[in-house]
């Protein structure tokens, strides 16, 4: 049997295809969706710029989906479909881009979180200090973070691996929580798929600032063998900002397939995690993140996987497998999908997940 070969049957959407590329050609998609644009006297769903991933700094040229360079543009296009707030990378930002931002979003109403890299060694702190203070000037009261980049599984391959991230990870964060209490501006660590949710706890309890928190994904931890409903017990309670996503699995040969859908079309407990969210943080924003590509798998049943993971019991598997198994979504595949195809299916992505987090959420 071939490396990756996959049992799950790929739905077959070519119907479905050309009625949304015939829709999106013409123009008419944004039109299709009850509701947009709508300007709401309430709270609103923030984008996260990876929503965007096939627009953002793109060289296509499209007139119907053009790719935005910089925030300005991301914010303008974000404000014109209704949502209320992005966030975004600050990185090479300058005094005078913030102070556009700044201007941009407080003409619209709108809110702005920034996306922030983690200093590595000592040098860094004084790139980090000022990306802050942009960032700042342009209105951002939280930056989200990760800690190591890429899946833990992916990266890491030894325990040792592990412990050194953990302990590199863990003296950096003190070293910026002073620059963060100097600024007053908050740090969100994110469960990026690196961090076990109870490993993150102890991460923020150890530093022990009230400008450290989390930004919970919604989905994320289900890679490391998380159920959603453990996730949200263990991180909610720390949460300063959030990535709305919801989750679509099914069983591969080497374990299951992980992908984003619109929102209401997945295997979450949306409104249950918004509400705990906000019981928790009453000022908490909620940013869409869907991310628009072929499922990722999480080779679970391999022996590279558990490296790292061997505190994930027997038990812990097994309930994820029974709950992969249990589900019926159908899972998104977009190989065949032209350029313009494939944008038009990210704007209809996006849109529609606002369209359900308005009429679910009052968000």
């Amino acid at each position: 049997m071939k490396a990756n070969t996959v049992h799950t049957t790929v739905p077959n959407y070519s119907s479905e295809r050309r009625n949304f590329i015939k829709t999106a050609s013409v123009g008419l998609l944004a039109m299709s969706i009850p509701g947009f644009p709508n300007i709401f006297e309430r709270e609103k769903l923030g984008i996260v710029v990876h929503s965007y991933g096939k627009r953002w700094h793109s060289s296509y040229q499209s007139s119907l989906y053009p790719g935005f360079k910089n925030a300005s543009e991301l914010l303008n296009h974000c404000h014109k479909i209704g949502a209320g707030g992005i966030q975004v990378g600050v990185k090479d930002w300058s005094t005078d881009f913030s102070k556009k931002i700044r201007d941009q979003r407080e003409k619209f109403g709108m809110y702005l979180e920034g996306s922030i890299g983690m200093p590595r060694k000592e040098i860094d702190l004084m790139g980090f200090e000022k990306q802050l203070i942009l960032a700042k000037e342009a209105g951002v009261k939280v930056l989200r973070t990760v800690s190591l980049g890429p899946r833990r599984y992916e990266a890491l391959h030894t325990e040792e691996d592990f412990i050194a991230f953990n302990t590199e990870a863990t003296r950096m964060l003190a070293k910026v929580a002073p620059i963060l209490s100097k600024h007053k501006i908050k740090l969100a660590i994110e469960n990026h798929k690196d961090w076990r949710s109870d490993e993150l706890v102890h991460l923020v309890k150890n530093i022990s600032s009230e400008w450290i928190g989390v930004t919970l994904d919604f989905g994320n931890s289900i890679a490391l063998m998380e159920l959603p409903e453990h996730t949200l017990q263990l991180l909610a309670p720390y949460v300063f900002t959030t990535h709305v996503k919801d989750m679509a699995v099914a069983p591969y040969e080497k374990g299951f397939l992980l992908s984003e859908v619109p929102l209401g079309k997945g295997c979450l407990a949306l409104k249950q995690i918004v509400d705990t969210c906000k019981k928790h943080n009453p000022s908490i924003t909620f940013n869409l993140e869907m991310i628009t590509r072929n499922p990722l798998q999480i080779p679970c049943l391999t022996p590279d996987y558990w490296t790292t993971l061997q505190q994930v019991t027997a038990s812990e598997l097994a309930k994820m497998l029974t709950w992969v198994n249990s589900r019926k979504e159908r899972l998104p595949y977009i190989n065949a999908l032209e350029p313009e195809s494939l944008l038009a299916k990210e704007e209809y992505n996006v849109r529609t997940s606002l369209s359900y987090s308005n009429e679910n959420f009052n968000l």
